[in-house]
């Protein structure tokens, strides 16, 4: 969509609002160009809203990177609880999990600067295996990890 390059997010609504009037069928490719209007204008609730809406209302299956420009959005802010809440409408949508969407994940917990329990036991029951980028950002977040003060307290 021509209005999500150019950052025109009122001639963008307005112009799938005229589509949903006519009775034209919006399909995903529409719907991300909608999101990601709202995403650039920094709009990240709505973006998500708008996301939740087509799957509810329109019974449409958002793009696998519909989803995830709203994951990193929220693991930009740190934002734990709507990145897990993206993350499991993902998985409810049907796609199986994959390295990028842990990425981001654990990019959310490192930026809320939270220890993420259990995220390992996650990625081997989805079978998933790390990278080297994965492995340093999972040692940010570990909830066990030593340092020389824990070892002499041991």
């Amino acid at each position: 969509m021509v209005y999500a390059n150019n950052n025109m997010l009122k001639k963008g609504k307005d112009l799938v609002r005229r589509m949903a009037d006519s009775g034209t069928n919006i399909g995903p490719l529409t719907w991300n160009a909608l999101v990601q209007l709202y995403i650039q204008a920094g709009e990240v609730e709505k973006a998500d809203s708008i996301l939740l809406k087509a799957i509810h209302r329109y019974n449409v299956q958002p793009m696998f990177s519909t989803y995830m420009a709203v994951l990193w959005q929220y693991a930009k802010r740190g934002d734990v609880h709507n990145s897990e809440k993206i993350f499991h409408a993902m998985r409810n949508s049907g796609y199986t999990s994959r390295i990028s969407q842990f990425e981001a994940l654990i990019q959310a917990y490192i930026n809320a600067k939270v220890p993420a329990y259990g995220i390992r036991e996650r990625m081997k029951t989805d079978n998933i295996f790390r990278n080297k980028l994965v492995a340093n950002r999972l040692v940010q977040v570990d909830a066990f990890k030593k340092n020389a003060l824990s070892d002499l307290l041991d």
